[in-house]
């Protein structure tokens, strides 16, 4: 893939000002956001994409709004976010390729797919954007969902795939009574974002878990 990291796409309203987040939602993003990092799964790297930061996460600011605040735009080499490091997104707008933000720093370049998964109703409350060349070059074996190739990262396009795609899985769980959300996040792999994969649940620690299970089991088929 010759397509450059961590270039933000969607006209952005950004309005800079301090933000005040809670402690809770710093500590949650900072535990999961650590153990990412742990596995190379968010970061930056001089070896990887040009030495562009990767990954970003994501949680909702209330649990009954649509507002989310998401790592800011390469941070990702930094050890721990402080709120100065987070944006706050208000509106999204997938068709008009358009969202609006607050905070020191501008929102992720993905901010756009975030947006499109909170706006899917409250069950979901966290996202976790990962880069593993594992999970993505298995994602046929693992049977993952998958967008198209030729959908690029940061597009209207990506968003409305990633929307489609995580309400056809949500409307799945929903006649599965055998699967709990709670437990049982969504993973989507971004096939036209190399070793892009985006996991969405209700909280970070589940998003988490799933993550490591399914690395884990991607590297089970690479090393058979």
């Amino acid at each position: 893939m010759t397509e450059q990291e961590g270039v933000t796409k969607y006209q952005l309203d950004f309005e800079k000002r301090k933000l005040n987040i809670s402690s809770s939602h710093l500590h949650a993003l900072n535990t999961c956001r650590a153990l990412m990092q742990q596995k190379g799964l968010i970061g930056q790297d001089d070896q990887r994409y040009g030495g562009y930061g990767f990954g970003n996460i994501s949680i909702r600011n209330q649990s009954s709004t649509s507002a989310f605040l998401i790592s800011g735009t390469q941070t990702g080499q930094l050890r721990s976010l402080s709120a100065s490091d987070i944006a706050c997104v208000s509106q999204v707008d997938a068709q008009a390729n358009y969202l609006c933000a607050t905070g020191e720093v501008p929102p992720s370049s993905e901010g756009m797919s975030h947006g499109v998964l909170y706006h899917l109703g409250e069950q979901i409350q966290a996202v976790v954007h990962i880069h593993s060349p594992d999970i993505w070059q298995y994602a046929d074996d693992l049977a993952l969902p998958s967008t198209l190739e030729h959908i690029p990262y940061g597009t209207p396009e990506m968003a409305d795939a990633v929307r489609d795609l995580s309400e056809h899985l949500l409307n799945t769980q929903a006649l599965d009574n055998t699967r709990a959300f709670d437990t049982a996040p969504l993973i989507i792999v971004m096939k036209g974002h190399e070793d892009g994969v985006l996991v969405a649940g209700k909280t970070l620690k589940a998003c988490g878990d799933l993550i490591l299970d399914v690395l884990e089991q991607a590297k089970s088929i690479k090393n058979t």
